[in-house]
């Protein structure tokens, strides 16, 4: 925005200076036809000179070459003070942008919330098991496949992505060590966790078989799945089990749990279809407590805050109304019910709809290019490779300076160094 009103401002002032210029050179010219008359060709031509200088020299002056130079000090100082809200800026117009946004898109795991998983609830052999139960025998092979199916790690300190951390966890407490699962069952080859399939598998050679380990949100699980697993008993899955399996989901994610089911496969090949589904596990992940002090200050000073997510749309939902991002009346687009709609569609439901679930990159850059359609200044967080698109598509892009990919960094105007949603008020205000 900054850029814009200086190149209007700039435009205007080289109008009307030109205009200027002419005036009072068609004015002194009339004077010294009128009133000077020289008397020969030379007086003549000095007074031409003389007047179209003056004309030239007033021109000069009236253009503000300072202009670039104080802009450029103003928004460095700006600079320096975001730095101490823990907001990097790569972009120096970005300075002005942030404080001119009308929109706030943010992603929910670990910017509204603390991105710090833990596995609570699981359902398993058609039962919901709670806390207190998630340690049974019953789930051992859930645990197991969930850990396998991961690239995380806790034993030699803990690195990887939160939600995959959880899971490593709950099979450490079951007893069954990242390390000692993989020498086991070693892992021969993966097909890696992308936003469009919302999968992640992996193959293992297992008791001299090769098992398939899929894990990911529930819709998509039950997409592949054909079978199910009741009691150690594989059988035909139904339309029953799906609708109690879909139950139990929407059960979980009203807690705002974040779902993840995992389903199994003996094939030579690695492929995602004709698998055994096993079982679910509801994960909580916290809201910040001072993101809600964040999006309430947001709302007071008119700038209207959209949580965007991969997960269920029940789960963001939770977390939205908990926060004050959306009321109790508040609705959900999925990213099914986005690419149903029109741009002028997307454009109205953008302007009472605050949260966006089960999106993929592209619905990403619709929402935002909606919402900037609709004249507001559009600011976007993203963390990984397939937000890029979308940080580059907003007025601001905001990337995460811990969690983010150097793909992110270098897409966005901003970098949070912690992460952090009230550090976006801080560095707005």
């Amino acid at each position: 925005p900054l850029q814009k009103q200086l190149a209007k401002l700039s435009k205007f002032l080289g109008i009307l200076t030109i205009a200027i210029v002419a005036v009072l050179l068609v004015v002194q010219l009339a004077g010294l036809i009128f009133i000077h008359k020289p008397v020969d060709g030379q007086g003549w031509i000095d007074g031409l000179i003389e007047n179209f200088m003056f004309a030239i020299s007033l021109g000069v002056a009236a253009i503000p070459e300072g202009l670039p130079a104080v802009v450029t000090i103003v928004l460095a100082l700006g600079m320096q003070k975001m730095v101490r809200a823990n907001t990097i800026v790569r972009k120096l117009p970005s300075v002005e942008t942030l404080g001119a946004v009308s929109v706030v898109c943010s992603d929910k795991t670990g910017t509204l919330t603390q991105n710090k998983m833990t596995v609570v609830r699981a359902y398993i052999d058609g039962k919901m098991v709670d806390q207190d139960n998630l340690l049974n025998d019953n789930c051992k092979f859930l645990s197991m496949g969930l850990s396998l199916c991961s690239n995380a790690s806790v034993d030699n300190g803990v690195y990887g992505d939160p939600t995959e951390i959880a899971l490593v966890e709950y099979a450490n407490k079951m007893n069954q060590h990242k390390g000692d699962l993989e020498s086991v069952a070693p892992r021969i080859d993966e097909y890696p966790f992308d936003s469009v399939r919302k999968m992640m598998s992996t193959q293992h050679m297992y008791q001299g078989k090769k098992l398939i380990f899929t894990k990911g949100a529930i819709d998509s699980i039950l997409k592949v799945a054909d079978r199910i697993e009741i009691g150690g008993k594989v059988r035909k899955i139904t339309e029953e089990d799906k609708k109690n399996i879909m139950a139990a989901s929407d059960a979980m994610a009203v807690d705002a749990l974040r779902v993840l089911g995992l389903a199994y496969n003996y094939n030579d090949q690695l492929k995602e279809e004709n698998l055994v589904f096993v079982g679910l596990v509801g994960m909580i992940d916290p809201p910040r407590p001072e993101a809600k002090n964040a999006v309430s200050i947001f709302k007071k000073a008119g700038i209207t805050t959209i949580m965007i997510t991969g997960d269920h749309k029940t789960t963001a939902l939770a977390i939205a109304r908990e926060l004050g991002i959306t009321d109790e009346n508040g609705e959900a687009l999925s990213g099914d019910e986005i690419d149903a709609l029109s741009p002028e569609e997307l454009q109205e439901k953008v302007k009472t709809v605050h949260v966006f679930a089960r999106v993929s990159p592209e619905n990403k850059v619709q929402i935002v290019t909606a919402i900037r359609n609709n004249g507001h200044i559009a600011a976007m967080t993203g963390d990984g490779v397939n937000d890029a698109p979308s940080l580059k598509a907003s007025d601001i892009g905001i990337a995460m300076g811990i969690t983010g990919t150097d793909v992110a960094k270098s897409s966005a105007d901003v970098v949070l160094t912690d992460a952090d949603f009230a550090s976006i008020e801080k560095a707005v205000e």
